[in-house]
């Protein structure tokens, strides 16, 4: 019984069964092989296809259908191997358009059970242009003798949803068995039919087109499908790294491990796929890994994901990289195996992901079927590893360019307002013939005649508070082991206890006298390795001081076996107070780089500290003008009083109540800078502009000429100049601020005692009004 599937091009060739070409093929396969039992064979099949008629339309439907069947067993003798025809493979006999199935193997007519619409529907997956091009192909092939370079055997490809995976397919077509009829001469060959065929041309329309309905074809053709998943689904994951720039990292890993699943034939595997970064030669591991590994997320493994850890996990595998693999289960951690079972896991595989001495990643699986994974499993892992090394590489790569990245952002000085001159400095370099990287003399990075703008927000006396701080940590422990000794009820080792009794009070007294620098350290030493011993061989022998001792330790920093609260208030002030100063200064660097680009150097000390260099040599493109100076004035300035009212509004938030002094060093006069490649960062040069860098770093320290008094005060705004020009730009501001309301209306004018090196230097005061 023939099925007809409907695939034809609108315009094609009459097809007619017939048995004729077959028999002609014989009979010329029978004479290249004049004796032997080859020339019988075909002796033989050609007397079984003599006896029916040649040319009839009707002839499938005349012969008995077992008879049909036999007549094609002896001709898939012809175009199969002895030894291919019992093993399963899925082949028919018939026409090719309409698509027409005449006879079916038995894995055949399996494979249509299984997929019962697959013919179906391959009028739907084949494109149109595709089946004239396969008709193009026919008639230059049986006609002109032209074989297709693109698609020489005929064949389609389509895909199949089956049971949540995707299977792929193909058809091939044999049409050596048909024979073209033509009404008259052949056409004359167009190269637009062979430029179509060969996929490099357009399909030939109007005059060019070749008149299809003119040809007859009779005959039949072999058709054989072939399940073809495995090599499409390589394709597929060789696809992925086509879309790395475009797709999220969880796109790439979906769809990687989608095409996973239907290489593997499971659609219900559960993949995870790891790359193993390092950081300074240590492993490190996202957060998210026990999300994403299949065995920490489904096992109750106690994994704190340190570097230790993660290490000594990597260093075994590197030693022994080979897949650990439990088709059931077995051989699993007692543990580890009831927490997959419970989870519904009956088959796990660990694919360590190695290249030569390298640790690339982890690849895991786990299936809900017992046996699931096994050693055919990892064959065809195997096929595909470049490829998962490949995608592990990639994200490897990824990460240490976003670290590399952040790193630069963060903790270098190549601003892109400068890092052209580097480009410029490397190419000059290279172009007079140095191509090593060492090299002083041509390795000369400097920008002359440039503006300073240097700023400084300090912490109020903040080694004061810090000391404060330690010595209060310090009086607060001492006092708790006074208590906790007097408490102690006939204490073991008496001696022990009278001589920390002792110690501690001569410490305590001394705190309140005067604590110098060593002792900190002499204190320390004398908790750590004196009290805390004591207490801890105390504890199992002084139940009643039990819940005592606990609260003691509680409060002691694991580290330093120290107290530490009031520093740490210290420390999480200066850290919220250092925090909100640099997201003020992070927001404003874009708006200033926009006004004109320039080179922003800050560093903190206690509080934070900056200079703005600004000039024609730094951008060299952009006109500078002195005007931009005065408004570079304006900022300064007007940051300060922002920056002064943002911290001071922190004041009831902050632990520790810190304020903040704000420092401006007017200078009118260009300096010299150039890059130390010794500490990359940028310095002045000249011994000019070396006088501005010693003022930079002492006026801090200025006091108001006799008196005992430090320019720098809370709520205030001191600039300090040289000359009385120096004020041109800011006198205008300061003006407006009052006007405005954020400054009050009183100015000092102040000398200043002279500091070392430096003299007759002068100072003007403001200060803020937080009312406004």
């Amino acid at each position: 019984m023939e099925t007809i599937i409907n695939v034809s091009p609108p315009i094609s060739p009459t097809f007619r069964f017939s048995f004729g070409p077959f028999i002609d093929y014989l009979r010329a396969q029978q004479e290249a092989t004049p004796t032997g039992d080859m020339h019988g064979l075909y002796g033989y099949i050609i007397d079984q296809f003599e006896q029916i008629p040649l040319h009839n339309e009707s002839l499938p439907n005349l012969i008995q259908p077992s008879r049909l069947a036999e007549l094609f067993q002896l001709a898939s003798i012809t175009v199969l191997p002895l030894s291919s025809l019992n093993q399963g493979v899925p082949y028919a006999f018939g026409l090719p358009m309409p698509l027409t199935i005449l006879h079916q193997s038995t894995a055949f007519a399996q494979l249509l059970e299984q997929i019962p619409d697959l013919l179906s529907e391959v009028h739907t997956q084949v494109c149109e242009e595709d089946k004239i091009r396969f008709m193009y192909s026919l008639v230059l092939k049986k006609c002109y003798g032209i074989e297709s370079i693109k698609n020489p055997t005929f064949s389609f490809h389509f895909q199949k949803e089956i049971n949540g995976l995707t299977k792929h397919l193909r058809i091939n077509i044999n049409n050596l068995f048909v024979k073209p009829h033509y009404n008259g001469l052949f056409p004359a060959l167009q190269p637009e039919w062979v430029d179509f065929v060969n996929g490099t041309g357009q399909r030939p329309a109007g005059q060019h087109e070749l008149p299809m309905q003119e040809f007859t074809f009779e005959g039949f053709s072999f058709f054989m499908i072939e399940d073809v998943t495995e090599s499409k689904t390589i394709e597929q994951l060789q696809d992925v790294f086509a879309h790395l720039q475009s797709d999220t990292e969880g796109e790439i890993y979906h769809r990687f491990e989608t095409a996973l699943r239907n290489l593997c034939g499971q659609p219900d595997l559960q993949i995870s796929i790891t790359p193993l970064p390092k950081v300074n030669d240590h492993f490190v591991h996202h957060p998210d890994l026990r999300k994403r590994s299949v065995f920490l997320r489904h096992s109750d493994a106690d994994f704190d994901g340190s570097k230790d850890s993660l290490g000594k996990i990597a260093k075994k595998i590197i030693q022994h990289p080979t897949p650990f693999l439990f088709p059931n289960l077995e051989g699993m951690p007692q543990p580890e195996r009831e927490a997959f079972q419970q989870k519904g896991i009956r088959s796990f595989l660990i694919y360590p992901i190695t290249t030569v001495n390298e640790m690339l990643g982890i690849l895991e699986m786990g299936s809900p079927q017992p046996d699931a994974l096994n050693e055919v499993i990892l064959t065809r892992i195997e096929r595909i590893l470049p490829l998962i090394q490949e995608l592990l590489r990639y994200q490897l790569n990824q990460f240490n360019d976003t670290l590399e990245q952040f790193v630069k952002k963060k903790f270098t000085s190549l601003q892109p307002s400068v890092k052209w001159k580097f480009y410029e400095v490397a190419w000059q370099h290279i172009l007079s013939g140095n191509k090593e990287l060492g090299g002083n003399e041509a390795a000369q990075v400097r920008f002359p005649q440039v503006y300073p703008f240097y700023g400084a927000i300090d912490i109020r006396n903040s080694s004061v508070e810090r000391n404060k701080a330690l010595r209060l940590d310090l009086t607060n422990q001492l006092t708790a082991v006074n208590e906790l000794i007097q408490a102690t009820v006939s204490p073991p080792e008496p001696a022990w206890a009278e001589r920390i009794m002792a110690l501690s009070h001569q410490w305590q007294q001394q705190l309140t006298i005067r604590m110098k620098p060593e002792d900190e350290q002499s204190i320390a030493r004398f908790l750590v390795q004196e009290v805390n011993p004591y207490f801890r061989h105390l504890y199992p022998n002084q139940v009643e001081l039990q819940d005592a001792l606990e609260h003691y330790f509680n409060q002691t920093d694991p580290q330093t076996g120290q107290f530490g609260q009031a520093s740490k208030a210290y420390e999480r002030s200066l850290d919220w107070i250092n925090a909100t100063v640099s997201d003020y200064f992070n927001q404003e660097e874009k708006r200033l780089q926009a006004l004109y680009p320039h080179y922003f150097e800050r560093y903190r000390t206690d509080g934070m500290e900056y200079t703005i260099y600004v000039g024609q040599s730094i951008a060299p493109d952009a006109h500078f003008e002195l005007d931009f100076r005065r408004r570079m004035s304006d900022w300064q300035l007007t940051s300060m009083v922002e920056m002064a009212q943002l911290t001071h509004r922190l004041l009831p938030l902050l632990p520790l109540p810190l304020q903040t002094t704000q420092l401006i060093l007017a200078h009118s006069h260009s300096v010299d800078i150039g890059f130390r490649q010794d500490e990359h960062r940028f310095d002045v040069e000249g011994s000019y502009s070396i006088r501005y860098e010693v003022l930079k770093k002492r006026i801090d320290k200025a006091f108001i000429e006799g008196t005992q008094e430090r320019l720098t005060q809370p709520d205030s705004v001191a600039i300090v100049y040289t000359h009385t020009a120096e004020l041109t730009d800011y006198l205008p501001v300061i003006n407006s601020l009052q006007e405005q309301g954020k400054l009050r209306a009183d100015i000092e004018y102040l000398d200043l005692e002279p500091l070392q090196g430096v003299a007759s230097l002068k100072a003007l005061r403001v200060y803020i009004n937080y009312a406004a």
